[in-house]
């Protein structure tokens, strides 16, 4: 077990990166299957150890804290490289259907855009915090005042108007 005594010097931290920087880089690894993707998570997450030492220090348990942040950034990251990938795709995609992707990519994003904001207004912060800026779900329960299962609802049920919406609109042009 491996016990933190604190991180309020630079030398304790640097024997905490020393202890945990193996670990957190075979977590990362194992979740980004890219070796430079898990290294700069590793390093993304030490600079958050450092910024959160406070929290971690009094944390029940540091390892388990560390490693759930390295968790989280590595999916993260993945999501962000799905995302992408999924986002060139469609841009490929139209411009092999008219040669004018620029034009409906953004089309797209402004039909979206305006659906979500005819969306109720928990449903439309839900989506917004989660797909927009990130947000765990925890942290949405937080901000928008009810729990967590209330936002996954919330969430859930945005999803499916607006793809029934987007749907709709790409089979009949709404």
């Amino acid at each position: 077990m491996i016990c933190f005594k604190g991180l309020n010097t630079e030398t304790e931290y640097i024997e905490l990166v020393a202890r945990m920087r193996e670990t957190v880089y075979r977590l990362a690894r194992s979740i980004t299957l890219n070796d430079a993707e898990a290294e700069d998570i590793t390093q993304d997450v030490f600079e958050k150890v450092w910024r959160s030492r406070e929290i971690i220090m009094h944390s029940d348990y540091p390892r388990a804290y560390i490693c759930r942040m390295a968790h989280n950034l590595a999916i993260d990251r993945c999501r962000e490289r799905v995302r992408k990938q999924e986002f060139e795709g469609l841009e490929r995609q139209n411009v092999a259907n008219n040669g004018d992707a620029t034009t409906d990519i953004s089309d797209m994003a402004a039909l979206t855009l305006r659906l979500i904001n005819r969306l109720p207004e928990k449903q439309r912060v839900t989506i917004h915090l989660r797909d927009v800026e990130g947000y765990e779900i925890e942290e949405i329960a937080k901000v928008v005042g009810c729990d967590d299962s209330s936002v996954r609802m919330n969430l859930s049920r945005a999803r499916k108007t607006l793809r029934e919406q987007i749907i709709a609109y790409m089979n009949y042009g709404v």
